[in-house]
């Protein structure tokens, strides 16, 4: 698959597209309403409508749809299979829109004299103040987003105007460098984008509905053993399902699970931690060893006595502080009773470990499988030297709650059938 594929891209997770459902917000809460309480005449009480509102929007989402998303009878309205997950769904978003709200009223400095409620703000936010607050945190400034949404610069600022004014917090600062969120806004704008996330997710029910299993998933690929399981993944679910577009971002652990806890991400791949963030939780794939490694002529692979204590003349590429592979490699020292290398260089990426340990003198630590297959290819050398305690947990970081989308879970079923191939 070429790197120029449109469907499979490394690039910044920073923005991702806002569905066209946004749209129909309106529509998605009086569906969860309808579902809720079983007829259009108690659902318009709850949502603030007519009975005839109401059942316009129904009618209307179902056209969208293609689909019945109720069964009408004499005892009421009961929702389809299809109708059920979506006004799930649509509840999830309605909760998330409203715990954002709360978030910022929490944080708002002062606090607001007579905050609005923030299930009022749930249940009254227009689309296109959440899109002005979406567009102006991805490009910094109302102009720029403006020029996104295409729209003008003083409708962007009416709708920020509009929303802080629904939510009661100060959600944003202007200056001459742009529009900078406050503290409140970026807790509301996480929440936004969980809640868009599920409106995405809707938009991926459909088309599984429909027989299509379609979507982009965007994974936050760690250094060191993802590529054991993941380009394979990637690879083989496209095969089944081609219109699924896979983006790969690379990070540090923090970085991407911050992303993944704001639906930049949808999933992480690599190293999993004792104790993942809040929100977040953790899927083990496969257990993996790290190896010393060194280009084939390295003059340490000349020497007969080879031991951890004669590879600290040379120097190191070294993980980061506080990840699994920089404790493992710190425990492989310490087992041997040795303090580790104080000549390293330290690195992320596996790209620059490998371009650095193939062209000097300097050792590195790296996945023992990708190791092996490096060694095979001539690229590299794995040093025959004995450790322990290298063992580190590979699997996926998820957030929790909620309901993976069709696309995503057969991500997850293919990674989890490449991870269960290694051993085979």
């Amino acid at each position: 698959m070429s790197s120029d594929d449109p469907r499979l891209s490394h690039a910044s997770a920073a923005e991702r597209e806002v569905p066209d459902s946004i749209e129909r917000i309106k529509a998605l809460r009086c569906l969860s309403a309808v579902a809720e309480h079983g007829s259009t005449t108690r659902a318009a009480e709850v949502v603030h409508l007519s009975q005839p509102a109401v059942t316009r929007s129904i009618r209307d989402l179902e056209h969208h749809v293609g689909e019945a998303l109720f069964e009408r009878g004499a005892r009421g309205m009961a929702p389809t299979p299809l109708g059920a997950r979506l006004a799930t769904r649509s509840a999830r978003m309605q909760a998330l829109l409203a715990q954002g709200a709360a978030e910022a009223l929490q944080l708002s400095t002062p606090p607001p004299r007579r905050a609005p409620l923030p299930q009022r703000f749930a249940a009254s936010v227009a689309p296109a103040f959440l899109k002005a607050l979406l567009a102006v945190a991805a490009r910094s400034t109302e102009s720029a987003a403006a020029e996104a949404l295409g729209i003008t610069q003083p409708a962007v600022h009416r709708s920020l105007q509009a929303l802080q004014d629904a939510c009661g917090a100060s959600l944003y600062i202007k200056s001459a460098r742009g529009t900078r969120l406050t503290d409140s806004g970026e807790a509301l704008l996480r929440r936004v984008k969980l809640a868009v996330a599920e409106l995405r997710a809707m938009e991926a029910d459909i088309a599984a509905w429909r027989g299509q299993v379609r979507g982009r998933v965007v994974i936050g690929a760690l250094p060191m053993s993802v590529h054991l399981v993941l380009p394979r993944a990637v690879a083989a679910v496209r095969e089944r399902h081609p219109e699924i577009r896979v983006t790969v971002v690379d990070g540090t652990y923090e970085s991407l699970t911050r992303q993944l806890r704001s639906a930049d991400v949808d999933l992480v791949v690599g190293a999993l931690r004792a104790e993942p963030p809040s929100e977040v939780e953790q899927e083990p794939l496969f257990q993996d060893e790290l190896a010393v490694i060194a280009r084939p002529d390295h003059p340490c692979l000349q020497g007969a006595d080879l031991s951890l204590q004669s590879l600290l003349h040379w120097p190191w590429v070294v993980p980061l502080p506080n990840t699994p592979a920089r404790a493992a490699l710190e425990r492989a020292f310490t087992a041997a009773g040795l303090a580790p290398p104080d000549d390293f260089v330290q690195a992320t990426s596996s790209g620059f470990t490998r371009a650095i340990v193939s062209g000097t003198d300097y050792l590195a630590f790296a996945s023992m499988g990708q190791a092996r297959r490096d060694e095979r290819a001539g690229i590299l050398r794995v040093v025959p030297v004995p450790m322990s305690s290298t063992t580190r947990k590979i699997g996926i970081a998820m957030r929790s709650g909620g309901e993976p989308s069709p696309d995503l879970l057969a991500l997850l079923e293919s990674l989890r059938l490449q991870a269960g191939a290694l051993g085979s």
